[in-house]
Formats: C-alpha cells, structure tokens, sequence
C-alpha cells in the first residue's frame, strides 16, 4: 500500500459515494513490506467515524488475514501468490490487480538499460477465479524540469541500479514517457 494514498483515496470515494455517516463502516487495511512506507501511511490515515484504516508490514506471500475474511483487494505493481489472494477472499470477493503494460515507462527504460525489455502482462487467470473484465490504461507524461524527472526516477526500482553517467543523462534529457497499466478485475468463484 505504499504511504496509503490509494486505500485513503478509495474510502473516501466510497464514503462519499455511498454517503456512509456512521454504519456500515468503511474498514480499510493495507500492507507493504517497508516499515517506513507503513509508517508514514498510519501517521498520515487516522480512523474515523466513518473510515477505519490499519495497516502492517508484511508480504503479499503471506498475508495476515484470516481466510476468507475479505471481500476486496487492491493489489498494484505488487507480486501476490495466487493461493494468499484465494485463501483471504470471501467467496465472489474481488481481486484487483494492476500491473504495468508493455509501454509502461518504456522510454525511461531506454535510457536505464542497453537493450531495454517491454513488460508483459499475465495472461494466466488464477486458479479458483473468473475474469470480470480487463482494461488497458495509457496516457503520457511530460517532463520540463529536472525535479519532476528525478521525482519519478524515485518511484521506480531503476532508481536503485541505474548508473551515475545514465542517471545524470536520464535527468537532462527525459522529456516524456508513458504510463500503461494493465487492470484485471477477478472474482473468486
């Protein structure tokens, strides 16, 4: 869940959509395997009357939940074990999953990698689940500062192996990329 952007927002929007005022409760819960991203993610989303946040450390190798005690999951750019998402969700619960597409950041790629590889998405359905639908979401960003290339260069796990001479490269020259998602709504059966 990362800081708790994505879980935050998404109460919010059912809250809000749904006009919860105080029952049913909006109960939220997230886990990333770094401390410091839990950390700043329970800091930042205090529970409510309405919205009830908790968040943990931990692996989507191995959830701690009880089975079949939840009835959605978000999983974004995340690997999972197929069996841990069948396992914790309630029968019909719905897995969403994200994943980059084959041109997700391609041209920072390009300039991180000498022969850069495009990503290819899961076409497997897991076992135990039923595809809802399928979506593929791409638009472009553009760069005009220094600050917002080193900002996304951050977001990424290029970041950490990406040479000097290519960072400082990367830093100067990258004026645009695309984001491509590859969005799997699966239902368990």
């Amino acid at each position: 869940c990362g800081e708790g952007y994505y879980i935050a927002n998404i109460a919010d929007f059912l809250t809000t959509k749904h006009k919860v005022e105080s029952e049913p409760k909006i109960l939220a819960g997230g886990i990333d395997i770094s401390k410091p991203a839990i950390q700043k993610a329970a800091k930042k989303y205090k529970s409510t009357k309405t919205q009830t946040f908790n968040f943990a450390v931990a692996s989507c190798f191995d959830l701690p939940l009880s089975s079949n005690s939840q009835n959605a999951i978000l999983q974004i750019f995340a690997p999972a074990k197929d069996s841990e998402m069948l396992r914790v969700l309630e029968k019909k619960g719905i897995w969403i999953r994200v994943n980059p597409a084959n041109e997700h950041l391609f041209e920072l790629k390009s300039m991180v990698y000498d022969k850069p590889v495009k990503h290819e998405p899961d076409a497997i359905i897991p076992i135990g689940f039923d595809l809802l639908s399928q979506h593929k979401l791409r638009f472009d960003m553009t760069f005009t500062n220094v600050a917002d290339r080193q900002n996304l260069l951050l977001m990424t796990p290029f970041y950490w192996t990406i040479s000097e001479t290519k960072k400082q490269k990367l830093l100067l020259n990258l004026t645009a990329t695309k984001a491509h998602f590859d969005i799997q709504v699966l239902q368990k059966q």
